[in-house]
């Protein structure tokens, strides 16, 4: 491992520029949608500096997303499964939801906070645009595409993947209970909501990214065991029809420029990564969460399956790595008018629904 090697900074995070009348008049007074991440310590770090892939996420989505930080450090699916209904709770409200129950659910058609909050938010959202045109509500577009208003994205995977009798096997979790965390916890979220307003709530997977097993091989081994996490958790993903985030390959390669080239030529990149993206073996340096970032804005603003929001568990379609979840920063509104639309002299009339 070159011991000269120069560690580039990571790129500035930008909102990607719209036409002004789109900026002015793509505007909401509707309640704005929820990005959840939910996950282990690459999670919660990620909120910890101005690199952070969730602060660069907050800085990309501002004003359009509320970005929400749930991951907590040593946490694996087994732990985050028990900790989820008090993150629902906290989130999406009050449910019957009983955890002694596992996976059913009693009286689900009574209504909860979503309900009462967001009825009508998925479904009426290509209507909230405004122009300044005598201060009256009118819409720009009558096929802006739909969003869900609550989208968790579940990061496990670096805990669970330890090794069973190494230094971290407190942490570890045999891979088909891995497997069968994922898929409780993804129906669970969907199944918490009202179960008439599916399209309210989305969930996409986070593969666990690699390790520099040379750095961790007292806990972990990035080929023979991490691997495998990986691409479990691509095929839970593709059995539940969610779109999922293939970071153990993705953060093997390059930095994306904008123009679609990489900062570094693929050959010979096997050994850099490990320099470039990891600090420790395991956790993200600034370049390795600019690149999680990346991977993590490319599945949110792919377009979304016909059945991304199948309520059913995922079994209408296959699902695979290149769906996303249509959530396009220059298609998503603005919250609230822009201070040039305002009614100066009535402002109140700029805040009716």
């Amino acid at each position: 491992m070159p011991s000269d090697h120069l560690i580039m900074d990571p790129p500035a995070v930008a909102i990607p520029p719209v036409s002004s009348e789109i900026y002015l008049r793509h505007t909401t007074l509707r309640p704005r949608p929820k990005l959840i991440l939910f996950g282990d310590s690459i999670t919660e770090q990620g909120s910890s500096h101005a690199n952070g892939w969730v602060t660069s996420l907050s800085i990309r989505y501002n004003r359009r997303l509320d970005v929400v930080n749930r991951g907590m450090n040593g946490y694996n699916t087994r732990w985050g499964k028990a900790c989820l209904p008090l993150i629902l709770e906290e989130i999406l409200g009050p449910s019957d939801w009983n955890v002694g129950d596992g996976l059913e659910q009693n009286g689900r058609g009574q209504s909860n906070s979503i309900e009462q909050n967001d009825r009508n938010s998925a479904s009426s959202c290509a209507n909230d645009h405004y122009s300044n045109e005598n201060q009256q509500q009118q819409p720009i577009s009558t096929e802006l595409p739909l969003y869900p208003q609550y989208t968790f994205l579940i990061a496990f995977g670096a805990n669970d993947s330890c090794l069973p009798n190494g230094t971290c096997s407190r942490h570890h979790v045999p891979l088909s209970e891995y497997s069968s965390n994922l898929k409780d916890m993804i129906q669970m979220i969907k199944s918490w909501g009202h179960p008439f307003s599916p399209d309210l709530v989305s969930v996409a997977l986070l593969t666990p990214p690699p390790c520099n097993t040379q750095v961790v091989s007292t806990s972990r081994h990035n080929e023979s065991v991490t691997n495998l996490y990986a691409r479990e958790c691509i095929n839970v993903g593709e059995e539940m029809n969610v779109p999922v985030v293939d970071l153990w390959n993705g953060m093997q390669l390059p930095i994306e420029k904008d123009d679609d080239e990489s900062v570094y030529n693929l050959e010979d990149y096997g050994v850099t990564w490990k320099l470039d993206y990891l600090s420790d073996g395991l956790h993200l340096t600034p370049l390795g969460n600019y690149k999680m970032f990346q991977l993590v804005v490319q599945m949110l603003e792919k377009p979304m399956h016909s059945s991304s929001f199948d309520s059913n568990g995922g079994t209408a379609g296959s699902m695979n790595i290149h769906v996303g979840l249509g959530l396009s920063v220059t298609q998503l509104p603005r919250q609230y008018p822009d201070h040039s639309m305002v009614d100066a002299e009535y402002p109140e009339n700029s805040f009716r629904m």
